[in-house]
């Protein structure tokens, strides 16, 4: 969920080449980038964008918990 700016905005394109790149790096979080995507790195983010990043961040820890707790008890 990326808030389209103006493509002529120095920080929409600061931002959406900061996640291009973010994506294309092998050792990065992609699930992390997506939240930051859809929360904060954004020319126009709302007023409560931490509030909701933090908890998409949370959200996707306790995914991960349960899929490594999942494959840690195979």
């Amino acid at each position: 969920m990326h808030v389209e700016g103006n493509a002529a905005d120095p920080h929409h394109r600061f931002f959406d080449e900061l996640i291009k790149r973010l994506k294309e790096e092998q050792q990065a979080d992609i699930g992390l980038a997506l939240v930051l995507e859809a929360h904060l790195l954004t020319s126009t983010p709302t007023d409560d964008a931490v509030g909701q990043a933090k908890d998409a961040i949370l959200k996707l820890a306790a995914e991960r918990a349960v899929r490594l707790k999942s494959e840690v008890v195979r």
